[in-house]
């Protein structure tokens, strides 16, 4: 599987079809109402991560994915819960998880640990719908805990136009690093000893003859390492 941050215009709108389109065939079943902004601001100005099947596929292959902005970008959703003992920066809001593919939500939420902790937060909210629908146990299972009472979404509503309640649930301090740790394993392929780590290499090496020096008999000399044609930096 591939983890890609979504960078263009056109993968955000594909990222934000999926979205629309999980929401409204899957669980819950449930949309945003006409009348909100929120999730426009949040697919344009966060930070979007698209899981794939396969290494390079293009945006439309993209079966899992969710956003997550720090507070110094945009605000909390709610109020609640109160984090500002935190540098704003450091804490992230995670949202719009959707998936399209049994089990890839589960290794979105895994991986999206790796990314929080390349992003150096301190902490991290987000708001599990309550009810109708619990799903919140799915992120206790990370290390999130419930902080306060359900709150009423006013920016969603179920597809029959029911209300929704979203729960308030935040993960810092030790169940945070064991979060980060475990999506580390997951996203970096560290083997099971934790000796080693498989990644692709950004600088992959080209093809290059060995520099050689034509002498005016005729004869070739391998030429030294180091040594710049002055034209270059020595290899």
């Amino acid at each position: 599987m591939e983890l890609r941050q979504l960078t263009t215009e056109d993968e955000r709108e594909v990222f934000s079809r999926c979205v629309e389109e999980a929401r409204a065939t899957r669980g819950l079943r449930f949309r945003e109402t006409m009348r909100s902004q929120l999730g426009r601001a949040h697919l344009t100005f966060g930070s979007l991560y698209a899981l794939f099947e396969n290494e390079g596929e293009p945006a439309e292959k993209m079966i899992a994915g969710f956003r997550l902005h720090d507070l110094a970008t945009l605000p909390q959703s709610f109020a609640k819960p109160d984090l500002s003992h935190y540098p704003p920066r450091l804490v992230l809001e995670g949202g719009e998880l959707w998936s399209l593919s049994r089990g890839a939500g589960r290794v979105a939420r895994l991986a999206a640990g790796a990314i929080v902790g390349i992003r150096q937060a301190r902490a991290m909210v987000i708001y599990a719908i309550g009810k109708p629908l619990d799903i919140t146990q799915s992120y206790a299972d990370l290390g999130f805990i419930k902080v306060g009472k359900l709150i009423e979404w006013p920016f969603a509503e179920t597809v029959d136009r029911g209300k929704i309640w979203v729960q308030g649930m935040v993960v810092e301090g030790e169940n945070l690093e064991k979060w980060v740790r475990a999506g580390y394993e997951a996203v970096f392929q560290i083997s099971e000893n934790c000796r080693a780590v498989r990644f692709a290499n950004p600088f992959p090496q080209q093809p290059q003859s060995s520099p050689v020096l034509l002498r005016p008999d005729g004869d070739i000399s391998a030429a030294k390492t180091g040594i710049s044609d002055g034209h270059g930096a020595p290899a």
